[in-house]
């Protein structure tokens, strides 16, 4: 989805929640907007995978290649952004008596994680199954064009959250340079955690680095390495990158309720700025969508910059 399009979306909510920040209707029917939205979404996704012939196809031939990598992006990813949110703790705590809310931030308290995974697991595969089974190959662009209209309902919905939360403001200056060091932690990590992975299964460092770096940004990291390495790598890239994604959308509940808002962000990688970041509000709370679209954002402008660098160590 277009940076723009989705700036657009998200600061048109805001500004319309930031005007009714006292109606509660608004809030509550924000809320059911983004849950059953982000349902659907979802169960597009997993179709778009299903009936992609191309992906089914890679899955047969490079899926444990590929699971392998993407889970060892996301534990890098994981484990780098756990070690830094202690100490981002622990300088929003030296300022709790000017930052109300930064608890939301860090805190790893949310008793519907378990219920919410096993809702995105069963959506997803339901989505698989129907695309693989049911639909033919020909309906991607139109499942494409959903999965856009839908996204972009679900922006306006998180915008309508963060303009009705006052407190943002409060903590976007309190996180300060620090956003910009969460996706840094992110790259760090996803970049280690596939080299790790790639090495234990047999893989090339600097291949693996560059398939790391794809951050989820599936079709970009692809098409580049295709072009600059071979098909196959650009295959693996594909593939890996996808099912990063996937297992973002299935972990992200789970890792904000036992590491943490901000830790559940590094899964995501690229993909917080538009396809998981409704998906972190709803696990994570408002307090960590604007940390997360500029995740999303600075780690997509490293994506070209990253692949073909380490490629070429």
């Amino acid at each position: 989805m277009n940076l723009w399009l989705i700036v657009a979306f998200l600061f048109a909510g805001f500004l319309f929640g930031f005007w009714r920040h006292q109606d509660k209707k608004v809030s509550r029917v924000s809320d059911l907007v983004i849950f059953f939205g982000l349902m659907v979404l979802i169960f597009i996704m997993g179709a778009r995978i299903g009936a992609d012939e191309e992906v089914i196809a890679d899955l047969g031939q490079i899926g444990f290649q590929a699971f392998i990598l993407a889970l060892g992006a996301i534990a890098g990813s994981v484990i780098f952004l756990y070690l830094f949110s202690f100490y981002l703790k622990a300088a929003l705590e030296h300022k709790e008596g000017s930052v109300d809310g930064y608890e939301e931030m860090v805190s790893a308290e949310n008793g519907g994680a378990l219920k919410l995974t096993g809702q995105i697991m069963a959506i997803v595969i339901a989505g698989l199954f129907v695309g693989w089974l049911l639909l033919p190959q020909t309906i991607l662009p139109a499942l494409e064009s959903l999965t856009v209209a839908a996204l972009a309902v679900l922006l306006l919905g998180v915008g309508i959250d963060i303009g009705q939360n006052r407190l943002i403001f409060n903590q976007i200056k309190a996180l300060g340079i620090r956003l910009i060091i969460i996706p840094l932690f992110v790259a760090l990590g996803s970049i280690f955690g596939a080299v790790i992975s790639g090495t234990l299964i047999g893989l090339a460092a600097n291949e693996t680095a560059a398939v790391g770096a794809g951050f989820g940004w599936y079709s970009l990291s692809a098409v580049m390495l295709t072009d600059l390495h071979s098909v196959e790598l650009g295959s693996l890239a594909f593939l890996t990158n996808i099912i990063r994604e996937l297992l973002a959308l299935i972990s992200i509940p789970l890792i904000s309720r036992y590491l943490g808002g901000i830790t559940a962000i590094a899964p995501g990688g690229a993909t917080t700025m538009d396809v998981t970041l409704p998906l972190l509000r709803e696990s994570g709370g408002e307090a960590i969508v604007i940390p997360a679209f500029i995740n999303g954002v600075i780690l997509s402008a490293l994506v070209p910059i990253l692949v073909p660098f380490l490629l070429n160590l």
